[in-house]
């Protein structure tokens, strides 16, 4: 069965660009107004967060998926539902729009929400549980702290939660240097809520959803841009450019979409030495990567809110 994923593998190797291949889904979840904005594993089920408040979350049995992967022509996959039960936060945090981020640990899951109030961004951390005997999450209302904004930025909040041991840390999405010279993420004790800071390199354009942390502290994060963020972004040198994009002209990138690899080394999160995997770009159309997860050690999944459509697909990872 795995023949057809080493096929795969080598046949979508595109000098320093790799294909994804998508996996088809139906049902609700590809309709846009879902917008998918992050993914996490619970257990052996991939979890996909919509960001709208709409009581409910979709999970896919990782069987299935590699099942599909294993099919030159398979069948399109149907996600189920899981109770996302929660407050109505549209009624209790000014400004709501939606959910962001999503991450599990032990039966603990966590989210992050976006708001903006007469044009300024916020940014909140929830936490609760997850019981699938029951089929159900739960977010207690009084599980919900307001973190400030590192910088305000139209749209831009927390878009990624990574966690280790039981520390929860919230990834804002713009870290570039012109932005953020001393760029660093919040780091919240699952235990106790207490907040500290952890410091994280500069990096270009955005941080759309990052991987768990495996054995060696690394996870992968997408770095996306679409030409319409450029103004806000104001992009100095990007270290990952590959010299076939740009020539080195940062300003020529009218839209970027690659993993990068980050490791958390002595209470810092550093970019590793590894090349970012840059995905290949087939159209004019930029596609907004919003989660990610590893797929074991073969590649990752990666998914997108509506832009252009829901997609979910599948990127190997460099051979």
């Amino acid at each position: 069965m795995k023949i057809f994923i080493i096929i795969f593998y080598f046949s979508i190797i595109l000098g320093n660009e790799i294909s994804l291949r998508e996996i088809k889904l139906f049902g609700p979840i590809t309709n846009g107004e879902e917008e998918i904005s992050g993914m996490d594993w619970y257990q052996d089920k991939l979890i996909l967060l919509p960001e709208n408040l709409g009581g409910y979350v979709y999970s896919i049995p990782k069987r299935k998926i590699r099942e599909y992967l294993t099919i030159e022509k398979p069948p399109p996959i149907k996600p189920d539902k899981i109770i996302f039960k929660t407050v109505d936060y549209s009624k209790t945090i000014p400004g709501f729009e939606g959910f962001e981020a999503i991450v599990f640990h032990n039966e603990i899951v966590a989210l992050t929400i976006e708001a903006k109030k007469d044009k300024i961004m916020a940014g909140y951390f929830i936490w609760g549980d997850i019981n699938l005997e029951k089929n159900k999450i739960n977010i207690p209302k009084r599980n919900i702290i307001e973190l400030p904004i590192p910088v305000q930025i139209d749209n831009f909040t927390f878009e990624s939660l990574l966690i280790q041991n039981d520390e929860a840390i919230v990834i804002f999405e713009a870290n570039g240097r012109n932005l953020r010279s001393d760029a660093w993420q919040y780091s919240i004790s699952i235990k106790d809520q207490k907040i500290k800071k952890i410091s994280h390199p500069n990096i270009e354009y955005r941080i759309n959803d990052v991987t768990k942390l495996d054995e060696n502290n690394t996870y992968w994060g997408i770095n996306y841009l679409w030409e319409g963020d450029l103004d806000r972004l104001l992009p100095a040198e990007d270290v990952l450019l590959s010299d076939y994009q740009t020539q080195g002209i940062v300003t020529d990138v009218r839209s970027i979409e690659r993993l990068a690899e980050f490791k958390i080394n002595n209470g810092s999160i550093v970019l590793t030495e590894r090349s970012p995997i840059q995905i290949a770009i087939n159209s004019k159309i930029s596609r907004n990567w919003e989660g990610i997860v590893r797929f074991d050690r073969e590649g990752f999944l990666i998914a997108t809110d509506k832009y252009p459509r829901m997609i979910l697909g599948f990127v190997p990872l460099n051979p």
